[in-house]
């Protein structure tokens, strides 16, 4: 048994709070070696603070048992990762610490497993993580280890990688079972980005948007994948890669997981199509190659198959003729002498292509602002920078003539992208008149982009009224937005407000849709994939 301890006596409390216990459900270990040290694989296990404030003082106790492993595994604590107050013994680690709260570091504990000496292939047994402490309840968890167990290889896909919008092709995914126990399910998963996505629809597959960022496919297929087959799609079930009108460029992440571990989340879903992904066995065995993943980051199958690092893959494409028409966006407050005014300056991207420069980490725009006479300008976003009128560094980021300001690495179709300016009126003048303009970053401004099919709305007029100054002269090539505030759409922005001295205040915010971390990536995020494998689960099942 393991034991863990946390904290002092619990305030009164109308309801008693509960604690969850965190850790992976399963684990897969390499058998014991003939020669050399057995590989051991890290645990970790968490102690989640849930509320009510943002800590509880009560002494926690938390328990792992180890009586159940006897002989399967041997379990240590990582002594990377040291935990004060810990002892262990053949039946238990147990750690004390007083305290609980929020983003507290020491709310987790690492483990490290191996495969104990004499162990045969297929023998399993489980590990109990449970808890106390005075005044509330911790949720327990158990992880099932098993001796052996399937390691998917997955096949690389060799796709063209200049593509054009509608055309499509063919995703032969296939893989091999190396390990030494068979998988009893696998889930193939498909990452993409924004301007693509697979051509078929099936009922045990489900997809998940994650915006302008693309969306998530997972295809859950039942049956038994022995060790030393091949398996790939079934003849009446192919998958095809659709090039949209959103494609620019984009990337397909694809794997395969063994056994994955179902979430309790998802919703239920009806059969659509009456069609069902299936696998059968491969003509030929998958061939051996390396995947072109950093292993660190292909993790969705660490604990389902004996080397996740080879169950993923990537390939990257660019969309010849992609478009998209970026669009300056303007403002017009109005204020007397002496008052401060806030205009919302930007860009927008109407499309239809989603501008990314993820690979390049190059800023997929500038927006050049350059100020009326007139206003001094007391906030500044912090993604922007303030040069001279002819577009020189400068040292004083507040009262510049012209403000430089990064477009970030994404824009959204349709997306809006602005920062908020606070100046002060200091006084009237007749005509004046400053611009907003979009474009890529050169030295001392910007150039038109090269996928923009519409140069005549990449400039507009930016003027400050002043109320019982001269009445100002307006002509833009752009339409302004209806007020200081950016225009809006679906999904809210990310907000753009600002502090004064030194420009600490908000990016450019997207009030066009949200933006997530990158998937597979997606693949990467256990809410996504658990999600969708339950809800396959209860569609249909595709044998193999």
């Amino acid at each position: 048994m393991a034991t863990l301890s946390l904290g002092v006596a619990a305030p009164a409390l109308a309801a008693e709070p509960a604690f969850p216990l965190g850790g992976p459900s399963a684990q897969v270990l390499q058998p014991y070696p003939d020669t050399g040290a057995p590989k051991e694989r890290s645990l970790r296990y968490t102690l989640d603070y849930v509320g009510p404030g943002n800590s509880f003082p009560g002494e926690f106790t938390v328990t792992v048992d180890l009586t159940k492993v006897a002989g399967v595994a041997s379990v240590r604590l990582d002594p990377a990762k040291p935990r004060p107050n810990c002892t262990a013994s053949a039946t238990a680690i147990v750690c004390k610490q007083q305290g609980l709260s929020v983003g507290n570091g020491s709310n987790s504990f690492d483990l490290l497993v191996a495969a104990a000496q004499g162990s045969k292939n297929g023998v399993s047994g489980e590990i109990a993580v449970t808890g106390k402490v005075t005044g509330a309840s911790v949720t327990p968890v158990s992880t099932k280890l098993t001796v052996g167990g399937p390691d998917l290889h997955l096949g690389e896909l060799k796709p063209k990688a200049e593509v054009t919008a509608g055309e499509q092709q063919d995703l032969p995914l296939a893989f091999a079972n190396r390990g030494t126990l068979p998988a009893k399910s696998v889930a193939l998963e498909l990452d993409t980005s924004a301007g693509l996505e697979p051509a078929e629809t099936y009922d045990n597959c489900r997809r998940q948007d994650h915006g302008g960022m693309g969306a998530t496919t997972v295809c859950l297929v039942e049956g038994e994948f022995l060790p030393g087959e091949s398996y790939q799609l079934a003849p009446d079930s192919p998958l095809h890669l659709k090039t949209t009108e959103r494609a620019y460029r984009d990337r397909l992440r694809y794997g395969v997981v063994p056994d994955p571990a179902p979430s309790k989340d998802a919703p239920e879903d009806k059969p659509a199509t009456g069609k069902t992904l299936k696998l059968v066995k491969a003509s030929a065995a998958v061939p051996v190659t390396n995947s072109d993943l950093d292993p660190r980051d292909a993790r969705r199958a660490e604990n389902t198959d004996l080397n996740p690092g080879d169950n993923e893959r990537s390939f990257e494409f660019t969309a010849n003729g992609a478009r998209a028409d970026f669009e300056a966006v303007t403002a017009s407050p109005s204020g007397k002498v002496g008052d401060t005014v806030v205009a919302e300056l930007g860009f927008r991207n109407k499309g239809p292509a989603v501008i990314s420069h993820l690979r390049s980490s190059q800023s997929v725009a500038r927006t050049d602002i350059v100020m009326p006479a007139g206003v001094q300008v007391t906030d500044v976003p912090r993604n922007c920078r303030a040069v001279n009128a002819d577009g020189s560094d400068r040292a004083e980021q507040l009262g510049a003539p012209r403000y430089f300001c990064d477009g970030g690495l994404f824009a959204d179709a349709p997306g809006t992208y602005v920062g908020r300016f606070a100046m002060k009126i200091d006084k009237a003048v007749a005509d004046a008149k400053g611009s907003v303009t979009v474009g890529e970053p050169v030295a001392g401004g910007t150039k038109p982009l090269a996928f923009d099919p519409v140069a005549g709305n990449a400039k507009a007029a930016f003027v400050v009224e002043v109320k019982g100054g001269p009445s100002p002269s307006t002509s833009a090539s752009a339409s302004p937005s209806p007020s200081a505030s950016a225009s809006a759409s679906a999904t809210p922005s990310a907000s753009s407000s600002t502090t004064a001295a030194g420009g600490t205040g908000g990016n450019l915010a997207s009030t066009g849709s949200s933006v997530g971390p990158v998937a597979l990536g997606a693949l990467a995020a256990v809410a996504v994939g658990g999600a969708l494998y339950v809800g396959v689960r209860r569609r249909s099942g595709g044998h193999a």
